[in-house]
């Protein structure tokens, strides 16, 4: 069996960071086969290219008896064209949709795959892969026990290698892995709770500890944990830090900004495990800001909570992470109640706080969430399956709000190239990260800039995607305000 990860829209600005960390879908999947006996491989298009353009992924994809397509909504589109692709010139393929687009769309997927997996698919890909399951919507049940899932073998990914190589040694490449699935809250825009549930599901330590040992003794030494939240459980996170301590790793991970506190009333710090995190080898959080308007926080559900205003109180969480030696990236969004003035307020707060690096993206109502709901009447763009493509954080589907589609657009665009054109380290959090740590100050530096450089660099790709961008808004536009023609029906036959 074969798996393949859709390409990313061209000039999309975060195809950089895609094309560096690839989505495990099919690389967990595979690698459950794997174990299992039978023969599978996961093309990923970020990485390898267009599969058409690939002859010996073109030949070896087209021999295989099934095919795995998992599609995020911004990848729904090329993931459909893939699906037509193969079945035109492999029709005896079993062609098998998944991932998010397709469990929250399964009627629309089912009309380009022979078989629409709905939810986790390992409880089913072994029936699949048998062809015990050859056509039909398919819902699977979560899978219960994480630790039941093997050690993810990476090098499933055909080019894998090649990625490797692009790293001036391998232990500065940050390998990519999942330990939970699940997550306690439900902001309006996620699709994460939809997806995998509230009840958040982990790996046990143990569990853990194997897998790290295992790519460490591949030559491993940095991670990034694609959880949706690695610190709800905080016990569990403590006592992984204090394993991972002796083994001198570095990772990245995703978290609140405010998961530090042991209380709603923001009393009480959580500072062992504080510490625990920076022993146990965290370097960069991937934080959740997304706002510093109170009832802008309400409205999405965001949850946050205490004393104090939103905005003063992140600037209070964000020094206290400074000050525990974590490098921070910040994630914000702009959504339809927000004016210019609200995203230059976002760049004014993160050079206040010496944020390491940022990203704004838009509000965008995903398949699957209470947003897409309440903002299905004011969507600009629903020529679908086409028209996901945009579904992805950096365009503004909906003709709705203060700013419009094109100035919000222009707006996202004017901050980032504004933060990042002076952009700079935080000396505190340096000398925080000095340490009998694996890799040197100079690499950990060199890899900060990298992010830095890449997202200059990314400034002039979107500029050039936004400026296309608004000429199709504009096209549109006009034909929308077209006149249209009367039809002209022909008379019925007389009957004679």
């Amino acid at each position: 069996m074969r798996f393949i990860e859709p390409g990313g829209r061209a000039g999309r600005p975060f195809n950089a960071w895609i094309t560096r960390w690839p989505l495990l879908g099919g690389i967990t999947l595979a690698t459950v086969l794997d174990e299992r006996g039978y023969d599978a491989g996961v093309y990923n298009e970020n990485i390898s290219g267009p599969l058409e353009a690939n002859e010996p992924a073109r030949q070896d994809v087209l021999s295989a008896d099934v095919i795995g397509i998992g599609i995020m909504t911004a990848t729904a589109r090329r993931g459909y064209e893939l699906a037509q692709w193969i079945k035109r010139l492999a029709p005896q393929v079993t062609v098998v949709l998944g991932g998010v687009h397709a469990t929250m769309m399964p009627q629309e997927a089912a009309q380009y795959g022979d078989v629409v997996v709905c939810g986790e698919g390992e409880t089913v890909i072994e029936a699949i892969a048998a062809g015990q399951i050859t056509h039909g919507i398919v819902r699977a049940e979560p899978l219960a026990d994480l630790d039941a899932l093997p050690t993810l073998n990476h090098f499933l990914m055909r080019d894998f290698d090649k990625l490797l190589a692009s790293y001036r040694k391998r232990p500065l490449y940050e390998l990519p892995l999942m330990t939970s699935r699940g997550c306690p809250h439900a902001c309006t825009y996620c699709s994460v709770t939809r997806m995998f549930g509230r009840q958040v599901r982990r790996q046990s330590v143990e569990k853990v500890m194997r897998d790290l040992e295992h790519y460490a003794s591949q030559g491993f030494e940095q991670f990034f944990f694609y959880d949706d939240n690695f610190m709800t459980d905080r016990e569990w996170t403590t006592r992984l830090m204090e394993r991972t301590r002796p083994m001198h790793i570095d990772f990245k991970a995703q978290a609140r900004i405010d998961f530090h506190w042991l209380d709603r009333q923001r009393r009480q710090q959580d500072t062992a495990m504080l510490r625990a995190l920076r022993r146990g080898g965290a370097r960069l959080l991937f934080v959740g800001y997304e706002t510093l308007d109170e009832a802008t926080a309400k409205g999405w559900h965001k949850g946050y909570a205490g004393p104090a205003g939103l905005e003063q109180r992140m600037v209070q969480d964000t020094r206290i992470l400074h000050d525990a030696g974590l490098w921070l990236h910040g994630m914000f969004v702009l959504g339809p109640e927000h004016t210019a003035q609200t995203a230059e307020h976002i760049i004014d707060f993160a050079k206040s706080v010496r944020m390491e690096t940022l990203q704004i993206s838009i509000l965008t109502p995903l398949p699957g969430t209470p947003l897409l709901d309440q903002m299905r009447p004011h969507l600009f763009f629903t020529d679908f399956p086409n028209d996901w493509d945009f579904f992805d954080g950096a365009h503004c589907v909906y003709d709705h709000g203060r700013l419009g589609i094109e100035e919000t657009q222009r707006a996202v665009l004017s901050a980032h190239r504004r933060f990042y054109r002076s952009c700079s380290l935080n000396p505190r959090v340096i000398r925080a990260q000095l340490g009998p740590r694996p890799l040197t100050v100079v690499d950990k530096l060199r890899d900060m800039w990298w992010g830095v450089k890449t997202a200059r660099e990314i400034m002039g790709n979107w500029r050039r995607e936004i400026d296309e961008f608004a000429t199709q808004v504009q096209r549109r536009r006009r034909e929308a305000a077209r006149p249209k023609l009367p039809i002209e029906l022909s008379p019925e036959p007389v009957a004679k």
